[in-house]
């Protein structure tokens, strides 16, 4: 109980009594430090935090990927550490968000791995095979003092910013006038009805609050008010996902290769040109199973306009335009929210999500910062090493992926039971062959995030072109 205490943020909110809802609320900067964290949070761990709370559907087809990947047997994934990788995948932006208030993410690593050149200075937290350039990471450092201790406290925000958050995750500086044209907006000109509550935010609000922001547009009400405002069932988004980001300067692609492609077989509903499940071989698996890594910011900076059920974007759009001069502690941590990258050591060859590897700090800079050991390490081969060079699944295999990303290993006997399942006549059923490049990989990022049918949505459905 102690420490549930310790870990609690207090938090002022101005709540409409008739409406049963919060209008806005006025944070301590250490919990919009909390709030700004989520857009850093790989796809995988808000899985892993919110799966309990998580009906089928409100996070696409994620929740049916994570399960699948623990399910697979070892057999079939490069080592268990590839498959932790997958289901415990840690943010690039850990290494800051460990001075969290309240962390969320549990067993932070306290041991990195490091290339010996002293040119190069790569650190991961993973011992994969080897650094960027070439040589193995033959170095061990441990964190002897996991928590480094800021200057002026605090990890993403000014000290002496201030914010206020609409129901909706709005971020914006305070103001009379911005909260009085809310008020005006949500029709709550009735001071009678308006009250301030001061409560006690811990990790179990935090949680349902994570999970609100992703599956519905008003998430400080459905965790504050009790009971929760009435909602009405959220609606599948189906093959409209918006361009994606048209800003070059942020498109630096250092994991994919242009020429990379992956092919698989569709087995297909003709009458209704729909896709059931895919016959595919590991490097397909290697794909879907890496969005589990992905930071959740990448997909909105990638897709603005993406039609999310919940209103997370609406925080990483706050963010975006934020003078960072005046609001965040810097501009590099402003780049850390808006353009979260990939841990070192998650990327495999042939990616094809143009995502770059976050650097790492030296161990020059984790010297500075922590107590640290460093050591040298065995070159003998580690079996239990995650080797991702080649991807997380062992290959040659093949694998059956139905149509909501539920992945198994190829049975025909699986396939013909889906079918006969679903009433189809065996004379509907037919198969198409595909071949995925870059532009495929991130429809279906995107499906998967916001569909229940992502390879009918990727491959079959047209997106409505853009007009001018």
């Amino acid at each position: 109980m102690a420490d549930e205490t310790l870990q609690s943020m207090s938090l002022n909110v101005l709540v409409e009594k008739v409406k049963n809802r919060v209008v806005f609320a006025e944070p301590n900067r250490d919990f919009v430090d909390v709030l700004f964290s989520f857009v850093t949070m790989p796809i995988g761990t808000i899985i892993r935090l919110t799966r309990e709370q998580l009906l089928e559907g409100e996070m696409g087809c994620l929740n049916n990927l994570y399960a699948s990947v623990e399910n697979l047997d070892e057999e079939h994934v490069q080592s268990m550490k590839c498959k932790d990788m997958l289901l415990r995948p840690l943010s690039a932006a850990e290494i800051y968000c460990r001075n969290l208030k309240l962390n969320l993410v549990d067993g932070n690593t306290n041991e990195y791995y490091a290339c010996s050149a002293g040119v190069c200075g790569f650190v991961s937290p993973y011992q994969t095979a080897h650094c960027r350039c070439g040589r193995p990471l033959d170095r061990e450092v441990k964190l002897l003092n996991p928590i480094s201790i800021p200057q002026d406290g605090g990890v993403f925000v000014k000290p002496n910013a201030r914010f206020m958050i609409s129901d909706d995750f709005q971020v914006m500086p305070m103001s009379t006038v911005t909260a009085l044209t809310l008020l005006s907006k949500l029709g709550a000109v009735n001071r009678s009805t308006m009250e301030k509550r001061t409560i006690n935010i811990g990790r179990n609000e935090v949680l349902k609050l994570l999970k609100c922001s992703l599956t519905s547009r008003t998430p400080f009400s459905d965790t504050i008010m009790e009971p929760p405002i009435s909602k009405t069932n959220f609606t599948i988004c189906r093959g409209k996902y918006g361009p994606r980001s048209t800003n070059q300067s942020e498109r630096v692609m250092v994991t994919a290769k242009k020429d990379a492609n992956i092919k698989l077989k569709l087995i297909v509903n003709k009458s209704e040109n729909r896709a059931l499940y895919a016959e595919v071989e590991e490097d397909f698996v290697n794909l879907i199973s890496s969005f589990l890594t992905l930071p959740l910011g990448y997909l909105f900076k990638e897709f603005p306009c993406l039609p999310f059920k919940g209103c997370m974007n609406n925080l990483y759009q706050s963010i975006q335009n934020f003078d960072a001069h005046k609001f965040l502690k810097s501009e590099e941590m402003k780049a850390i929210l808006v353009n979260p990258k990939l841990t070192p050591g998650l990327a495999y060859n042939n990616q094809l999500i143009p995502i770059e590897e976050a650097l790492y700090p030296s161990c020059l800079t984790l010297n500075s910062l922590f107590s640290v050991k460093c050591s040298g390490l065995s070159l003998m081969p580690n079996h239990g090493e995650a080797k991702t060079g080649d991807g997380f699944m062992k290959g040659p295999s093949v694998f059956m992926v139905t149509n909501n990303l539920l992945v198994t290993p190829l049975s025909i006997i699986s396939g013909i039971s889906l079918i006969n399942s679903l009433g189809i006549p065996f004379s509907a059923i037919g198969e198409q062959e595909v071949t995925m490049g870059e532009d495929e990989a991130m429809r279906l990022l995107a499906a998967a995030l916001v569909s229940d049918s992502a390879l009918t949505d990727t491959f079959i459905l047209k997106e409505p072109k853009e007009e001018a």
